[in-house]
């Protein structure tokens, strides 16, 4: 049996070659830390760099305000469920599963949900008065599927990117109102019979 001290360098090592986290990074844990534990409007610029364990200047040359630093923390965590795409696959189907997938995840993300309860007019911001980054990134990944589906023919003749900012509408309602609606049908119903929507949405008449 070799002795415990014989695994200390490889202990060592692991720690070691562990990626460092980015100024940025540490700063949106510490906003997810935050907003978690008290919501979007009790969230201040000095508890995230508290938190962050740097100076209010240093969060401050890269965010304006708190809502600033929302919005970043809003499009990194989007962005991360965002799934990779097979251009060998029916782009149809790709998109079906994807925002069914997508929509439950962030039906049941604690963040989302928190704000959603606490701080709803955060995300009637987005939803109602201007297009947030996070959404834009979905459109552009949507609108490639759109145009993939169009030349497998799984997806309707239309204008890609109008089709694909339709999705994300029928998608964003269908999660920002799950909750609303739950006594009279279950969240992972919802999301069903909202994928269910988006392919018939897009499918080919004739199919």
């Amino acid at each position: 049996m070799s002795s415990p001290a014989s695994t200390e360098p490889l202990l060592s090592a692991s720690v070691t070659d562990a990626p460092e986290k980015s100024v940025e990074d540490n700063v949106l844990d510490a906003a997810r830390s935050c907003i978690l534990e008290h919501g979007v409007k009790r969230t201040t610029l000095a508890e995230i760099a508290r938190r962050a364990k740097v100076s209010r200047p240093t969060v401050y040359r890269r965010w304006a305000d708190t809502r600033a630093v929302v919005s970043s923390l809003l499009t990194r965590e989007i962005g991360a469920l965002i799934p990779s795409f097979d251009d060998t696959a029916s782009g149809r189907d790709q998109i079906v599963t994807a925002v069914g997938g997508v929509a439950d995840r962030i039906r049941l993300h604690p963040l989302f949900v928190k704000i959603l309860r606490s701080d709803s007019d955060v995300l009637a911001t987005y939803i109602l008065h201007r297009l947030g980054t996070s959404q834009s990134l979905i459109i552009d990944a949507l609108t490639s599927l759109v145009l993939a589906g169009q030349r497998d023919s799984s997806i309707r003749a239309g204008d890609p990117t109008t089709l694909a900012t339709l999705v994300l509408l029928m998608v964003q309602s269908a999660v920002q109102s799950a909750e609303m609606v739950s006594e009279r049908v279950p969240g992972p119903e919802v999301v069903r019979e909202m994928a269910c929507a988006v392919d018939r949405y897009l499918r080919p008449e004739s199919a």
